[in-house]
């Protein structure tokens, strides 16, 4: 069974903490064990160009 979590906010959006990068919301995905995640910012797709280089990377 997958675990997600289809609704993310980085630090783009108006709600999201400044801590909240693509490379922290990855990590943490990764250490609390979900399979899945989706971006989903208010307003902007100004981080999305980022998630897939942050998960090429040896600490993302």
């Amino acid at each position: 069974m997958l675990s997600y979590d289809l609704h993310i906010h980085s630090c783009l959006s108006p709600c999201g903490e400044d801590d909240m990068t693509p490379g922290n919301i990855l990590g943490m995905a990764s250490l609390i064990g979900l399979d899945l995640i989706a971006l989903t910012d208010h307003n902007s797709c100004r981080n999305c160009p980022s998630w897939p280089r942050q998960r090429a990377s040896p600490s993302g």
